[in-house]
């Protein structure tokens, strides 16, 4: 059981996925994960979110702060370490309203996200707003941990439309919310509103490859980096029209957890003609048909850069995605590897 003093609420982590010990046992190593060492890739920081190391072009950087909340999701959904989920409700502050009106009209309070603890905690300064990615990662959290269906309204009853300075949510995203929080009635709008909604997107980033002519996604073997300064700015531009592959991955999470299998099915299908070749994570998140081996898994190469929120095709690819050669990075918390295991190993998300 873990009692969230910030919200007020008990809550009870309970399993949400049906593992097959005996793969899990032979293959997938839980062992692999330490949370006390600084120097691997990916590592966890005195607030309990998953960093990781900062690039060779950005040495002073912040180790990936800004992007924590996802990337602790799914080093709670890897590793099963419940401190994740405390760093993650750490990012969270509940705030009094002032003015009476604004009391009358929306309530009491709500809870401002952070894209860090520490930016919550005013100890340093949060250089951008939250976002909508961040946001739907604190909720996937909390549900795939199983907390009380009190727990889920409480949270999602009490968000502002406005995330922050930086970001508004989407009409979808506020009906997604409820009908994942188990708030009945808002399905009847969310399923066939999201449906349009993965259609139109299907349909727009098919006819982006048709008219970039950028060609599929390359394996990591095959994958060259090209800088972006030595991309044209019309190219860089066009790159920017697409459905983004980050958004994708949080998508497919998104519809795996809904409760509804029938509309599950119909929100994945048209997911499954812009998913890039190589992603194996968004290929089992959608329950795409073209799922990877055990072989491809196996093979797969751990890589710098947010490999599964990217795609690796040189004129697309906006990250510093790179094979890591450096063996002392990946001796503990090797998160891509772990987490593209974990998903293939596991039975059933639902």
């Amino acid at each position: 059981m873990i009692e969230d003093s910030s919200f007020g609420l008990t809550h009870y982590a309970g399993k949400m996925l049906t593992v097959d010990s005996s793969l899990m046992g032979e293959i997938f190593y839980p062992e692999g994960y330490n949370p006390d060492v600084k120097y691997t890739e990916w590592f966890v920081d005195d607030y309990n979110m998953m960093l990781a190391q900062n690039p060779s072009w950005r040495p002073e950087g912040d180790n990936g702060r800004g992007d924590s909340i996802g990337r602790s999701f799914r080093g709670f959904f890897t590793y099963g370490d419940e401190r994740f989920l405390e760093g993650i409700a750490n990012c969270w502050v509940k705030v009094e309203r002032k003015y009476w009106i604004s009391r009358f009209l929306f309530g009491k309070y709500y809870y401002q996200g952070y894209r860090h603890p520490a930016f919550a905690q005013g100890i340093d300064p949060q250089p951008v707003g939250l976002s909508r990615d961040h946001l739907v990662n604190t909720v996937l959290a909390f549900k795939y941990a199983g907390y009380s269906e009190e727990f889920m309204k409480e949270f999602v009853t009490h968000l502002r439309f406005k995330i922050s300075d930086f970001a508004l949510m989407t009409i979808n995203l506020w009906l997604w919310l409820r009908v994942l929080a188990g708030i009945k009635g808002w399905g009847i709008l969310y399923y066939p509103i999201e449906w349009m909604v993965m259609i139109v997107s299907s349909l727009w980033n098919r006819f982006m490859y048709w008219r970039s002519g950028f060609g599929p996604e390359q394996s990591q073997d095959e994958f060259v980096l090209i800088p972006n300064s030595m991309k044209p700015k019309s190219m860089r531009r066009m790159v920017k029209l697409f459905y983004p592959t980050y958004a994708l991955q949080w998508q497919a999470w998104q519809i795996k957890l809904l409760p509804n299998k029938w509309w599950k099915k119909a929100l994945q299908k048209p997911l499954w003609k812009i998913t890039p070749r190589y992603n194996y994570v968004i290929k089992i998140l959608l329950d795409h048909p073209d799922r990877p081996t055990k072989e491809q898994v196996e093979e797969y190469k751990s890589m710098t850069g947010g490999r599964w929120s990217g795609i690796l095709n040189p004129w697309m690819n906006d990250r510093d995605i790179r094979i890591i050669e450096d063996q002392k990075l990946l001796e503990f918390n090797v998160l891509d590897e772990d987490y593209l295991k974990k998903l293939y190993y596991t039975i059933s998300c639902d």
